[in-house]
């Protein structure tokens, strides 16, 4: 029980632990501590529901439908280029701009959908949580709810934890050099990971 319940969390957390949409958009809402607790919890739930939807066998239904993972990708490597363009245009501001934007914040509904977005529209999403996490789960037969478990706590620790380190650079908010360049590794990274999701 231990064995799989651990082996759950190492895998899930292997999968998490890396720069991707999810991972930047919970950061810049953490620091400006503004939903991100609440960025936090839906991307977790995602995980446990798309890691659970894998433990039913859903994942086999993904793979036997390409045409899921094609529209995911397309619609996905649309919205991260989008992204990265509005990205590298706020950081071309002149500073009473990017002052002014690294203080608005976005209303509920905007966060939400951008949330659900980065998420949702990734096909590395579904591969890694539904095929490979859901898949791996039923090599443990009457224990795959202990890995699947593992997998959900990795999610838990990683994003919460994330959303502490961010909220506890609030001071960054004011500075105009770290938005200027965190926007641009951001818009570089959100390119980055279009073209490889277009390569898969």
């Amino acid at each position: 029980m231990f064995i799989s319940f651990t082996t759950g969390l190492l895998t899930g957390g292997s999968l998490i632990i890396a720069v991707g949409a999810q991972n930047a958009f919970l950061f810049e809402q953490a620091i400006k501590r503004h939903y991100g607790w609440l960025m936090a919890s839906i991307f977790i739930i995602s995980d446990a529901l798309s890691m659970s939807l894998g433990a039913f066998g859903f994942g086999y239904l993904v793979q036997s439908q390409p045409w899921i993972l094609t529209a995911s990708k397309w619609a996905g490597v649309a919205f991260l280029l989008w992204y990265a363009y509005t990205k590298w245009q706020a950081s071309r501001h002149d500073e009473s701009i990017i002052l002014s934007q690294s203080r608005q914040l976005a209303p509920l509904k905007t966060v939400l959908l951008m949330g659900l977005a980065v998420t949702w529209l990734n096909p590395h999403f579904y591969l890694d949580t539904m095929v490979l996490m859901g898949s791996l789960s039923l090599a443990w037969q009457n224990l795959q709810w202990n890995f699947i478990a593992g997998g959900i706590c990795a999610s838990i620790i990683w994003f919460y934890g994330l959303a502490l380190i961010g909220r506890s650079m609030t001071r960054w908010v004011g500075n105009i050099r770290f938005w200027r360049w965190f926007n641009r590794i951001n818009a570089l990274i959100m390119i980055v990971i279009a073209f490889q999701i277009a390569s898969i």
